[in-house]
């Protein structure tokens, strides 16, 4: 269904970026070859999304494709060139990347290094001027390339949207090959757009982005049961996993979010709007003014509301493993799902260990 309703996906160019994706995606995040192939990768989505909107229109599933890739491919790149030494609070990134940051030079061994040679600190000190202004100019990058990301991925989902509803001017119902596969994108760019939020520290936003992914992955596993009824395929297995993963970065991000303070969404305009008011108005800044936004959860439900989705994330991971059990009985290889499935099973061993302090207070 993918190549008649998204003729992108045959394109050399593109199964070339998804590869350099794939292949970039492994290693250490300073892996340089790794950095250089999704940098690649960055090219040619953004390459390929000109060519579909000239092609195939502004609002086609080509291009809407083309923007989910290319906003994906520039927020995985800002991630990965995030410093290893890092003490932001998003370190979940590549923790097995990290390695110890050198030791500080002692006082003493300091002192005999300036009484040695006072050029020498000058020279230091503008190498050091430099590379903080170099590394300032880094982050600004970052940040803007994140921002154009989110960006990309909220047009994706407002095309993706439309092709899967009815439209309401002409009240014309959809083609329902293109609202298929629209209904199966829209929760992974979805879910892409929380882990940018999470990255950011939006963490109310990012709790909004999981939560409205929740329903297209329950959907999704309820038209396979209905229509399969009990299946040993790998396509289910992963259907069930996408859930429980939802349902895990639900209250993963529902941890993250800060004690004793509602959940609260802020959409990207107001919050602008109120850093502006906020920036001409320092007192409102000192008085610990609160954001405004939609409240998603009330501060002291916020635990119950974590602890619900991760009950129910490990109920459903049950029904995989028993799903695993069989397939392997039937001797189905199941490939890399094993291995996605084992980074759910430690992730939601995070949430569980994250939540068993929280419950007893």
């Amino acid at each position: 269904m993918t190549d008649s309703v998204v003729k992108i996906t045959s394109d050399a160019r593109f199964c070339l970026a998804r590869s350099l994706m794939t292949s970039g995606g492994g290693g250490t995040r300073n892996n340089c070859s790794s950095s250089d192939s999704i940098e690649k990768a960055i090219d040619i989505f953004a390459s390929l999304l000109e060519d579909c909107r000239n092609r195939h229109g502004e609002t086609s599933l080509n291009a809407a494709l083309c923007y989910y890739e290319y906003g994906n491919a520039l927020f995985r790149a800002v991630v990965r060139r995030k410093p290893l030494d890092s003490d932001e609070s998003n370190d979940d990134y590549g923790e097995g990347d990290k390695k110890p940051a050198a030791k500080p030079v002692s006082s003493a061994a300091r002192k005999r290094s300036l009484d040695d040679d006072n050029t020498k600190e000058t020279d230091t000190a503008l190498s050091n001027k430099k590379a903080k202004t170099e590394n300032n100019d880094e982050v600004q990058n970052d940040e803007d390339d994140v921002a154009l990301a989110l960006e990309m991925l909220s047009t994706s989902f407002s095309i993706f949207d439309w092709h899967s509803t009815c439209d309401d001017a002409t009240k014309t119902a959809p083609d329902e090959e293109e609202k298929q596969y629209s209904l199966t994108q829209i929760p992974r760019i979805l879910c892409t757009i929380g882990d940018i939020h999470s990255y950011c520290g939006k963490f109310g936003n990012a709790v909004d982005a999981y939560c409205r992914a929740l329903p297209y992955r329950e959907n999704a596993c309820k038209k396979r049961q209905e229509a399969k009824g009990e299946s040993l395929s790998v396509e289910d297995l992963k259907c069930q996993r996408l859930l429980v993963e939802t349902y895990a970065l639900v209250a993963e991000a529902l941890l993250a979010c800060t004690e004793g303070e509602d959940v609260v969404c802020v959409d990207d305009q107001e919050e602008e709007e109120e850093e502006e008011e906020d920036a001409n108005n320092a007192t409102a800044k000192k008085s610990g003014k609160n954001k405004e936004g939609r409240v998603l959860v009330a501060a002291k439900e916020r635990i119950d509301f974590a602890q619900s989705h991760y009950e129910t994330a490990r109920e459903k991971l049950q029904d995989i493993v028993y799903q695993m059990g069989k397939m392997a009985a039937a001797k189905i290889d199941i490939g890399d799902e094993k291995k996605d499935i084992g980074y759910l099973v430690m992730m939601l061993v995070g949430v569980g260990n994250s939540l068993e302090p929280l419950k007893a207070k």
